[in-house]
């Protein structure tokens, strides 16, 4: 399956997966029983795929039922490091180097971060809070950089965790309003540096 089709299909699914809509962050999250076995024909299969980005289509391939599509906006994360449980999931199993992972992880927190705030009004504060977010992606993108991820797996490895992350309608429905916070925004790239690894 092409990247564009795996995210289309994401995006798609993922809009008509959850009604409701709104940005109501105080919703509980429903507990969180995401495992996925890592059979020795799942190693295999990941560490024969060309990118990182390819690993996580093999694993959206096999345990897409595994994603969180609950009504909590924010859904299920157990160990409250700020990424969902079933997206943690997919990246523990990973066949990358610690470094990589953890990178991929900062994306996730990231991304996962704008599911916390309420982005409907285009309050100062809010525009604050948003051009934060965006420089904490600035971060991510110079921590995957120096870990040694190349540029296109750094760009497709955050498509990807976007769309797993906002696969509700009420997910997408808060990412939008995020967009739209930022509209007319610019930001500027960092250069790859350890420092910016969380």
């Amino acid at each position: 399956m092409k990247k564009f089709s795996l995210l289309l299909v994401l995006a798609l699914f993922g809009c008509n997966s959850s009604s409701g809509g709104g940005s109501n962050v105080s919703e509980p999250a429903v507990p969180s029983t995401t495992v996925i076995e890592l059979t020795p024909q799942l190693i295999e299969q990941l560490k024969s795929q060309p990118t990182i980005d390819d690993q996580l289509g093999i694993l959206y391939d096999k345990f897409e039922p595994l994603l969180d599509r609950s009504d909590a906006l924010v859904g299920a994360d157990a160990d409250e490091d700020g990424i969902r449980d079933d997206i943690e999931a997919f990246i523990d199993v990973l066949q990358i180097s610690e470094p990589k992972r953890n990178a991929i992880k900062q994306n996730a927190r990231n991304a996962q971060e704008v599911l916390y705030h309420d982005f409907t009004d285009k309050t100062y504060e809010n525009k604050k809070t948003a051009f934060n977010i965006i420089k904490g992606y600035e971060r991510v993108i110079a921590c995957k950089g120096y870990v040694g991820i190349p540029v296109d797996d750094r760009v497709n490895t955050s498509r990807t965790i976007t769309a797993l992350t906002y696969n509700t309608k009420a997910r997408t429905m808060a990412y939008l309003a995020f967009n739209r916070i930022l509209s007319g925004s610019a930001s500027t790239g960092l250069d790859f540096e350890g420092k910016y690894c969380e």
